[in-house]
């Protein structure tokens, strides 16, 4: 067991490791417990990317972690009280260099499905979830892009309200996305559209309703336009800029998450700077936060950008106190650290970092132990290992 000393008061601080599995047994009672502070799990080669979800219908959460040089996705089923194990078929082929996940029910059979961009190539992984924590290729995968000049992102949503999830992903070469329309008999592939965004939207976009009108919208960061693009669905697979958009958001936005974070029920932006990851990168790294008005139009909140480590990299967005506002942590890909930023429902009351593995990078927030706190999980590039932080 390693002890390690954290300087944020909000997460215990005893760190231990196991491989591809992570439980506490209380030998006395038999039963499965909570561990009491962060835990590190050892998982797949150079780990990029995590998300969060319930993957064999047990109530509990699990994770899926993408490993990016031996092409493939680690799937932990959890206990429900910090424990995770593989699924029975853990990992899977996921493509060349996965860059993303997204995970949505594609099919429309009820179980939790994953879209993973194959990062320097022109196409879209899709596996299949049958419910028990297992995937399978779905027929026709990996699915062509016709984007420039090759895939980063992707964002699942009913773009065209026809009952089948459609895919956005990026064509940051010519700024535009491209969208995959889905279908029930190939799943995608029929037809596509482009619409334009910024200039360069290069590493990610993300689908959440913004103006509350019931259908996903899209957001994208445009790394050299300082900005972020906002396109509103009209339901009919259109997308229209509200007003204002792109709007400002600092230096070379990197990622986006969508979230409220000042708890007034509208859904706000928050954005990582990051020239720190692009080779011509010019500029301030950070974190901008852009509140929403509910009709699709943000505004810069008073503060931003707050500073965000040498190469800020992904961010997550929930609420990991249990005041029922959403905080945001920022994972610093040249360091060992997370940034947290503890938000309030005037702004930003608490900023600091915590110790995960070496070179951060992919990170998500859900309650995986029931206790009503989100709990932050990161995946450790260059150690090969997953950090959970447990909210308190």
């Amino acid at each position: 067991m390693i002890t390690r000393i954290c300087p944020l008061a909000i997460f215990s601080c005893i760190v231990w490791s196991s491989c591809g599995q992570a439980t506490h047994s209380d030998t006395k009672q038999g039963t499965t417990i909570a561990p009491s502070g962060p835990i590190t799990i050892n998982v797949c080669n150079s780990p990029g990317s995590v998300e969060i979800a319930d993957f064999n219908h047990d109530k509990y959460l699990d994770l899926a972690v993408t490993s990016e040089t031996d092409s493939s996705v680690t799937i932990l089923l959890g206990d429900g009280n910090g424990g995770f194990r593989p699924a029975d078929n853990s990992p899977f082929f996921a493509g060349s260099i996965p860059n993303d996940i997204c995970i949505a029910d594609l099919n429309n059979d009820g179980n939790p499905d994953l879209a993973i961009p194959n990062h320097e190539k022109k196409y879209v992984t899709v596996l299949l979830g049958d419910g028990n924590g297992n995937f399978t290729q779905a027929k026709n995968s990996p699915f062509p892009t016709e984007g420039i000049p090759h895939v980063h992102g992707i964002a699942a949503g009913d773009f065209n309200k026809d009952g089948w999830l459609d895919l956005a992903t990026d064509s940051w070469g010519n700024d535009k996305i491209e969208v995959l329309f889905g279908n029930g008999s190939t799943l995608f592939g029929q037809q596509r559209k482009f619409f334009n965004v910024g200039k360069r939207p290069y590493q990610r976009l993300r689908a959440g309703d913004v103006n509350g009108d019931g259908i996903a919208d899209l957001v994208t960061t445009n790394a050299e336009g300082n900005s972020v693009t906002v396109l509103l669905a009209d339901g009919k697979g259109g997308f229209n800029q509200p007003p204002g958009s792109p709007f400002p958001c600092g230096d070379n936005p990197f990622s986006v998450a969508i979230g409220d974070v000042n708890a007034d029920g509208k859904p706000d932006l928050a954005i990582v700077n990051s020239p720190g990851s692009m080779a011509e990168g010019k500029g301030k790294n950070g974190l901008t936060v852009l509140l929403g008005d509910g009709t699709g139009k943000f505004i810069t909140m008073r503060g931003s950008p707050f500073a965000a480590g040498k190469i800020p990299n992904r961010i997550a967005v929930g609420d990991i106190d249990g005041d029922d506002v959403n905080d945001i942590v920022i994972s610093d890909n040249d360091s060992d650290k997370i940034y947290v930023y503890i938000m309030s429902k005037s702004g930003v009351s608490f900023q600091n970092t915590v110790t995960v593995g070496n070179q951060p990078k992919g990170i998500a927030i859900a309650d995986l132990n029931g206790d009503g706190k989100g709990d932050i999980v990161v995946c450790n590039q260059q150690d090969n290992t997953l950090t959970i932080s447990w909210g308190k």
